[in-house]
C-alpha cells in the first residue's frame, strides 16, 4: 500500500510538472510571437498615420 501511495503522489506531481511546462512552452512559442507581431503592427500603423497627417496638412 505504501508504494501505491508513493506512485500516486509521484504521478500527480509529474503530471502537474508536465502541464506547467507545456503552458510555458505554449506561451513562448505561440503567444509571445503573436503579441510581438501586434506591437510591431501598431508601431508601423502609428508611424503611417503620422506621415499621412504630416503630408496632408495645410501649409497656412
Amino acid at each position: 500500500m505504501k508504494s501505491f501511495k508513493l506512485g500516486v503522489i509521484v504521478g500527480t506531481l509529474g503530471s502537474a510538472a508536465i502541464v506547467a511546462g507545456s503552458a510555458l512552452i505554449y506561451q513562448h512559442k505561440v503567444l509571445k510571437p503573436i503579441e510581438q507581431a501586434e506591437e510591431e503592427y501598431n508601431e508601423v500603423s502609428k508611424a503611417a498615420i503620422r506621415r499621412s497627417v504630416a503630408a496632408h496638412q495645410s501649409r497656412y
